[in-house]
């Protein structure tokens, strides 16, 4: 099996395509985090976290959404990826694959503890998008159909196993290899090649029924 991107389901692609876009202009503005760097690595450690933080917020951000985080959450859940991963920073070692493999095992982690927080306290299964519906003015009806493909493709991302939804992200989304998937998840690489396949075959599935229940 190649690593080629997929160009399978039309509202998939169209949904990926603008991804980036669309998780960078809806994504709240979040202040930096405030930490204070123990003593000892005070004068180098700071600059270096802040670099990290500013260059892969958005990174983080959108692959908690992408991983199932509501809306409504993801401000929270990504200060909490970087406040781990300041913690954690003395033990960053760059095996090749950059801090976006390190950081995504902490957002893999962060976001399953949401998942669980969510089925112990169900909320509008729409993360909020109504509400914000009802407070987007007409120019903005583009930015509005977006958001809604967008909500329609975490629903379907929803339907999938998170292990395999990790794979089909970092693939689809993220552009990686299947062989830096497989360093990131500590997976074999058929691993990777088999819950690709079957995620994308989920997905598909998914956007179809989504479809056929609602046309529009």
């Amino acid at each position: 099996m190649t690593g080629a991107p997929f160009r399978g389901h039309s509202l998939f692609v169209t949904n990926l395509s603008s991804v980036g876009e669309v998780s960078h202009g809806s994504r709240p503005s979040l202040q930096p985090v405030e930490l204070t760097a123990p003593a000892d690595r005070a004068a180098a450690r700071p600059l270096t976290f802040r670099a990290l933080y500013d260059a892969h917020l958005d990174f983080v951000w959108r692959n908690l959404r992408r991983l199932g985080v509501s809306e409504a959450d993801a401000e929270d859940r990504t200060q909490e990826v970087f406040v781990v991963a300041h913690r954690r920073f003395v033990e960053f070692e760059d095996r090749g694959h950059g801090p976006r493999a390190w950081l995504f095992q902490i957002v893999l982690r962060v976001a399953s503890d949401a998942r669980r927080h969510k089925r112990r306290h169900p909320e509008d299964p729409d993360g909020g998008l109504a509400m914000g519906r009802a407070s987007i003015d007409a120019p903005q009806q583009d930015d509005v159909l977006r958001r809604e493909q967008l909500s329609r493709l975490d629903a379907a991302l929803d339907t999938i196993d998170v292990g395999r939804r990790a794979v089909l992200v970092l693939h689809e989304i993220e552009e990686m290899t299947a062989p830096e998937i497989a360093q990131v998840l500590g997976i074999p690489l058929n691993t990777v090649y088999s819950r690709l396949r079957v995620a994308r075959a989920e997905l598909e599935a998914a956007l179809r029924r989504q479809e056929e229940e609602d046309p529009r």
